[in-house]
């Protein structure tokens, strides 16, 4: 592509030969493909090949071009690493589209420089950008739940704005599933297994009692502006929907997220699809709603070079539960700046606890780091614990030498947690 001399503001000398493979395979083949998927390992340099193609079309086809990002810290991290390190002119577009600045927009819809933002700012009912030309979408694999919250309905337990909905669709539901079902359902638990229990409510179910559904929820519609522009989305495609019972939330949604009904998606001239792990199965084509998408693999030569290696414990293997914590707790205090990811915020909160109590130790939460790392950064004794998925997050060299994960953040809505605790039965439905 040649662009990289022409970014005179970089700090880097150049790319490394394995991102030169990636483009030049771009370059060759992928161009004018809809849909394109590039894999390259945690810790590759996949943002700067994301960054130098998005640079590469703004500049050469004055195009518009949308960088999405999982998080908010992550579109900070982005235009952060695109302006002092690469010399590429980025501007971050995050929290509500009429906070977005006249200046922010004005670069963004004249093509002066390329937007930064998250999945929710595109995948939304009324998104400021209706009309991108080119959109990565980084750590692709992660991506389903961002994509398809656009057409979920999310009826959670626990939350007094859907108590009357949650009782009212249960009360739908009474009959047509199993008493023990049912108490689940409305949280009569008697053991422990019957918090994580999810089910779905077969298809033949859900098209006879359509019309019982609708009522219920147009009834209740309004009680949160999501409910209301979701519904408006799943409202007359009820039939094409899935609907999942949990003892966590009620969801409602359809297998595959109908994104060719997202103009803002569907009509850009090429979707590029970033991620470290993109699987054979059709798995990204699944999430994305694609019917093919094109893939370039890491170059063949790409793990001689010696980047992105890391160095892995897997202390349960051999050490008791108490055992690997005092573990952790001393690693942590040798390396004196750690990272913690943790499946739910009440382990999070377990551990912060447990880091109170020494001296010196400065703790951080998702929030603190989402402007910037900084103050994480230049703290000679710090712990960063966050909840749930944090993929991307980048601490290179010594901004942090250790990362702890506290379990794993295995399904993280009802239709995943069902698809897994199926255990591959899942071809009985459909």
């Amino acid at each position: 592509m040649g662009l990289i001399p022409l970014l005179t503001r970089r700090k880097i000398p150049d790319a490394m030969s394995h991102q030169k493979d990636m483009l030049a395979a771009y370059a060759d083949r992928m161009v004018n493909v809809p849909d394109v998927a590039m894999q390259l390992p945690t810790g590759s340099g996949k943002t700067l090949v994301g960054l130098l193609i998005a640079e590469w079309r703004r500049r050469k086809f004055k195009e518009r071009v949308v960088y999405l990002c999982p998080t908010r810290q992550l579109v900070n991290q982005v235009v952060a690493q695109a302006e002092a390190e690469y010399g590429i002119d980025a501007v971050g577009f995050t929290g509500a589209k009429k906070n977005y600045s006249p200046a922010d927009r004005s670069d963004y819809t004249t093509r002066a420089k390329l937007a930064v933002t998250t999945y929710s700012s595109l995948f939304n009912t009324h998104p400021f950008f209706v009309d991108p030309d080119t959109i990565l979408l980084d750590d692709a694999h992660t991506a389903e739940n961002y994509v398809a919250k656009m057409w979920s309905l999310e009826i959670p337990t626990g939350d007094e704005h859907y108590a009357l909905l949650r009782t009212a669709l249960s009360g739908v539901f009474k009959n047509h599933i199993s008493g023990l079902s049912y108490r689940r359902l409305t949280g009569d638990w008697e053991h422990s297994f019957d918090a994580t229990w999810v089910d779905k409510l077969p298809t033949e179910t859900v098209l006879a009692l359509t019309e019982r559904i609708v009522d219920v929820l147009d009834a209740h519609k309004d009680i949160t502006p999501d409910v209301k522009f979701t519904w408006s989305l799943l409202r007359e495609h009820l039939h094409a929907c899935h609907i999942y019972l949990a003892s966590r939330e009620i969801l409602i949604r359809p297998l595959v997220p109908p994104t060719w009904t997202h103009t803002p998606f569907q009509n850009a001239k090429q979707r590029i699809y970033m991620s470290a792990t993109l699987g054979a199965g059709g798995d990204l084509e699944r999430l994305t709603g694609r019917a093919k998408i094109e893939r370039i693999e890491a170059p063949e030569d790409f793990r001689r070079a010696g980047v992105g290696r890391r160095f892995f414990m897997f202390p349960g293997l051999s050490l008791e539960p108490d055992a690997c914590e005092k573990l952790r707790k001393r690693m942590q205090e040798h390396a004196g700046r750690s990272v913690v990811l943790t499946p739910h915020r009440a382990a999070a909160e377990a551990i912060a606890n447990q880091f109170k109590e020494k001296d010196g130790f400065e703790i951080f939460t998702a929030d603190d780091i989402e402007a910037s790392k900084k103050a994480f950064v230049e703290s000679e004794k710090a712990v960063a614990i966050m909840a749930g998925r944090f993929d991307g997050i980048d601490f290179p060299n010594d901004d942090c030498r250790l990362l702890c994960l506290d379990a794993l953040p295995k399904a993280t809505n009802a239709q995943e947690r069902f698809f897994m605790s199926q255990d591959g039965r899942v071809g009985a439905f459909e």
